[in-house]
């Protein structure tokens, strides 16, 4: 049997880390080639942040017969070079696949010439005769699904068949524990955070979606093998919280209905929290449907909402009207299932007017969470053909980046969508729940109002090791480490959450960390707060109305798994300014984290 390496580039020269959860397609064809005998090994250079060098080590160390790597368009950077460093250091043949070479194909090729091949579809039978021709030393002619070298030529294959996506082992993530650095996709109700795909595929017909792999068929895995792998998510890695990447779950609610009552006859809702993505046209979201949904324990629906001038919606192919929009947030509101809505700011026949259409849509919303996206022309979608016929394209797809617009427009270029985007943020941010912005808001007449909201799932005891860390930052590793007393988060900015009059939060630190500091602003009734580890009251502190800074508390012992208290005497109630919040706040706290006192 064969050794196979699988790759996940590391993507950190775009400034920030892209993967918050395992590499599913590359885990997928490693338990589809388990299950053959092949020995697997997963690198996820991105997570672990390893350099070219350390790669290419791994690859000679461990000596494969075969190197896959996964490429989206955002990754293409990353794969080239990561290619190109390994041809260099190892002698194997070098393969790729995702969502970038199954739209591009021999493109792919004809840029990396230390390419061998690229698959383009599903990965996972494909990977696997490839690795048994170049075992049996064969050519690859008869493999479906790729484009391949033939000397000078670059030669395409007959696309595969789809698979029977039920008869795919569980993803192997055991190659990629411990699997508590994976963040989560945002907001994350509780750690460890995973994701299933429930199925492969989009019926619908948005201009800016890809669906280079598995095209617009829409392909439902049978419930019991969904249920299946919740059961062994929750058992064998104590996942807590699910997020159903599909591209929509209640297309067909028979199904959805069944996942719902199956879930809760397995008690599953009792142990984990569900969030997912919905359709919001009103023939599929209903009361019903969403009663169903929050019996079985789905805490946060996510509507892709993208604009708010019904004319652009047209344009993109959406198939949905406003009103339908505004009734499923109501309604999903009514039902008790926080909402996510996301929207795109640079839609082709966009304007700054369509756009600040969209503003005020988003602030009428008034989701619990959103998301503003540069809207971006990946190839394989008829947004990317329509701007390259218009041509608008202003970067090739290894200059693309997730907070930048590459085209220019009769109407937009990127200085128009940066400016929007920050003038959309600081919109939604005045009416979201901060203190301090209502307050400034109040001061010019603005009418807003504020009730506590609580948007993660506190710890009632001390969370397992692997997932507690030497520092806590709110809203980026927050998720699980944090017991109760905790509000929601706020962006000021930064980003923060306040206490109540007491809260809890756990670290675990390391030998010679014998410094804890806390990063925080106070009220303005300036409480005295009292910070007690392990249940030892450390030090008391009496802070000044208003005050902002560092806390800096000196450990006997910083090792172990710690438990930080903050209590304060006296908390503030915006109510008694006349804001309507009924919360008691006691410090906003923005970092918590463990140090040397020499650092």
């Amino acid at each position: 049997m064969a050794k196979v390496l699988l790759i996940n580039p590391n993507t950190r020269y775009l400034g920030s880390m892209m993967t918050i959860l395992p590499p599913l397609g590359l885990l997928y064809i490693a338990s589809t080639l388990k299950r053959e005998g092949h020995e697997v090994k997963v690198v996820d250079a991105d997570v672990e942040n390893l350099s070219l060098a350390t790669v290419s080590k791994t690859a000679r160390d461990y000596a494969p017969d075969l190197i896959g790597l996964t490429m989206n368009t955002l990754q293409s950077r990353a794969a080239y070079e990561t290619v190109e460093q390994l041809k260099r250091a190892y002698d194997a043949p070098v393969i790729a696949g995702g969502p970038h070479p199954s739209a591009l194909r021999g493109e792919v090729l004809e840029r990396c010439p230390s390419l061998d091949a690229v698959v383009y579809g599903e990965g996972e039978a494909t990977t696997l005769e490839i690795l048994k021709a170049f075992e049996d030393g064969r050519d690859l002619a008869d493999v479906e699904g790729i484009c391949y070298r033939q000397g000078e030529e670059i030669l395409t294959t007959e696309p595969r068949c789809l698979v029977d996506i039920d008869s795919l082992p569980h993803p192997a993530l055991e190659l990629v524990a411990p699997i508590g650095r994976y963040h989560g996709a945002y907001p994350v109700g509780a750690r460890p955070s995973l994701h299933i795909m429930a199925s492969r595929g989009c019926p619908f017909q948005c201009t800016f979606c890809s669906k280079g792999i598995w095209e617009r068929s829409l392909r439902l895995r049978k419930v019991d093998s969904v249920l299946a792998e919740v059961e062994w998510l929750r058992d064998t890695f104590r996942v807590k919280e699910i997020f159903f990447q599909d591209d929509t779950l209640n297309v067909n609610r028979g199904w959805f209905e069944s996942l719902c009552s199956g879930l809760v006859e397995l008690g599953l809702n009792k142990t984990v929290k569900f969030k997912g993505p919905f359709r919001a046209n009103e023939k599929m979201v209903d009361p019903d449907i969403l009663k169903m949904a929050k019996d079985a324990g789905f805490w946060m629906i996510f509507y892709g909402v993208e604009s708010g001038n019904q004319r652009v919606l047209d344009s993109i192919k959406k198939g949905i009207t406003l009103r339908e929009l505004e009734r499923a947030f109501q309604i999903t509101k009514k039902a008790g299932i926080k909402t996510y809505a996301s929207f795109m700011i640079g839609n082709l026949g966009e304007s700054r007017e369509t756009i600040k259409d969209t503003i005020r849509f988003a602030r009428k919303l008034d989701p619990d969470y959103y998301g503003f996206a540069v809207a971006t022309p990946y190839p394989g979608c008829e947004f990317y053909e329509a701007a390259k016929r218009g041509g608008y394209l202003l970067a090739d797809f290894e200059d693309y980046d997730l907070n930048r617009y590459v085209l220019k427009t009769e109407s937009l270029g990127p200085e128009d969508v940066q400016e929007l985007m920050d003038t959309a943020r600081r919109s939604m941010q005045r009416d979201r729940h901060s203190l301090l912005g209502r307050l400034l808001d109040r001061d010019k007449g603005v009418q807003t109002h504020c009730v506590p909201v609580y948007d993660y799932f506190p710890a009632t005891s001390a969370p397992s090791e692997d997932l507690l860390g030497h520092e806590i930052v709110m809203g980026e590793s927050d998720w699980d480490v944090l017991g109760p007393g905790w509000y929601g988060l706020e962006r000021w900015p930064p980003v923060i959450r306040w206490t109540g009059k007491k809260a809890i939060a756990y670290l675990k630190g390391q030998p010679g960390q014998v410094c804890l500091c806390i990063k925080a602003t106070g009220s303005r009734v300036g409480p005295n707060l009292t910070i007690s580890v392990n249940g030892n009251p450390l030090k008391a502190y009496k802070l000044e109305p208003d005050w902002a800074g560092i806390l800096k508390v000196p450990l006997e012992n910083g090792e172990g798994i710690i438990r930080l208290d903050l209590e304060v005497d006296e908390t503030l109630v915006p109510r008694d300014f006349g804001e309507g919040d009924e919360r008691e706040l006691g410090v906003a706290v923005e970092r918590i984290w463990l140090k040397n006192f020499d650092h």
